[in-house]
């Protein structure tokens, strides 16, 4: 599949990797941009725009390589329809420009309701899938891959003629749903996923069943469709716990390594820290200082936070939202008052955080 689709493969991912020039936008945008929605539409997460529109997309990209991969290799010897091939190249791409897209219409205020271009992408979505559904032919990665629809073409091709017209339905109902309060939309969307999922498998059950009961077919010879169609399921497990053991690896690696440091120098203190950009404060800029024994809470906006570092944008009751550079756990903190912003900082051992202190104290004072 790949090589007869070199071109698609390339263009494809080009365009995966068009929103990172966004990022020569970042002196029209806010500091921090909104990034995640809770569900009534409301921004409950927020980050520079440098962070989505650089690492978002090769994440994409990686996704991407790596279905399309799959899908060679455990579809091999089953050849595809040209337009659902085509589809699969082209989902990550659209979603790649929608995501960082509406990311950035908000941050630049064009509207505020994520809701309605979430609603309005997925009745284009459902509707397309639902028109190109009962054109997929018998396999293993794409459509409704469940036992029945694998045993035999007849099943797979009714089942999926009747779930497409399932998922042009969904789409339907997504239109006038745009115009529901906010506080509808996890109802919409269980409903969507009940219509699109329960409905195909009760049908291909019943398809089974029917076919049996006509003398049609055996389970014998069922049985020994799926089991060619299923030959590769060695493969896709091996590949799949590859995938899990790197996945793992790369979240030990964030949860448990990095490193900060508080480096006070003539005029001003750096700190540098992993995974995070470095942040400087000329002292002339620090108003106060306080020194918290029992460290400072508050829940992170956005940023890092791991079981060794917890760095970036938080927020609590005392402070309102401040700037947060610290190790994690109950460790002593420093609170500077910068203006009209807090920023706290704190060192790997207490003792370390007292001389920071006292550093800043003294050159505050002078």
């Amino acid at each position: 599949m790949i090589q007869k689709n070199k071109g698609k493969l390339i263009l494809s991912s080009i365009v995966i990797l068009l929103p990172m020039l966004f990022c020569l936008l970042s002196g029209i945008l806010p500091e921090e941009i909104a990034v995640h929605f809770r569900l009534d539409g409301t921004a409950d997460g927020f980050a520079r725009p440098a962070s989505v529109f650089l690492i978002l997309p090769p994440i994409l990209l990686a996704f991407h390589w790596l279905c399309l991969i799959l899908t060679a290799v455990l579809d091999k010897g089953n050849e595809q329809n040209k337009k659902i091939t085509g589809i699969m190249f082209w989902i990550l791409p659209i979603l790649s420009l929608m995501s960082t897209g509406t990311v950035l219409a908000i941050a630049l205020g064009y509207t505020a309701n994520i809701l309605t271009f979430v609603l309005l992408f997925l009745a284009v979505l459902f509707i397309v899938i639902g028109n190109y559904m009962p054109k997929t032919t018998r396999n293993v990665t794409t459509g409704i891959k469940i036992k029945w629809t694998l045993m035999s073409d007849e099943n797979w091709n009714a089942t999926h003629r009747f779930a497409g017209k399932l998922y042009v339905l969904a789409g339907l109902v997504c239109l006038p749903s745009v115009f529901l309060p906010d506080a509808a939309f996890p109802f919409v969307a269980f409903g969507l996923i009940l219509l699109c999922v329960v409905p195909p498998i009760v049908y291909s059950y019943c398809f089974y069943k029917k076919q049996l009961a006509a003398g049609e077919v055996t389970k014998e010879t069922m049985n020994e469709t799926l089991g060619r169609f299923t030959k590769h399921s060695k493969v896709a497990s091996v590949v799949t716990a590859v995938v899990v053991v790197a996945v793992l690896i790369v979240a030990a690696v964030l949860m448990f390594t990095g490193d900060l440091t508080v480096m006070p120098g003539e005029d001003s203190l750096t700190v540098k820290a992993s995974f995070m950009q470095d942040l400087t404060l000329a002292y002339d800029a620090i108003d106060a200082a306080e020194y918290r024994e029992g460290g400072v809470g508050g829940t992170r906006i956005y940023g890092f936070g791991s079981a060794r570092l917890l760095m970036g944008s938080f927020e609590n009751e005392e402070l309102g939202v401040y700037t947060r550079y610290t190790y994690a756990g109950d460790l002593p903190a420093i609170v500077l008052t910068v203006g009209e912003e807090r920023v706290v900082l704190g060192a790997k051992t207490p003792e370390e955080t007292q001389a920071l202190y006292e550093k800043i104290l003294l050159e505050i004072s002078e």
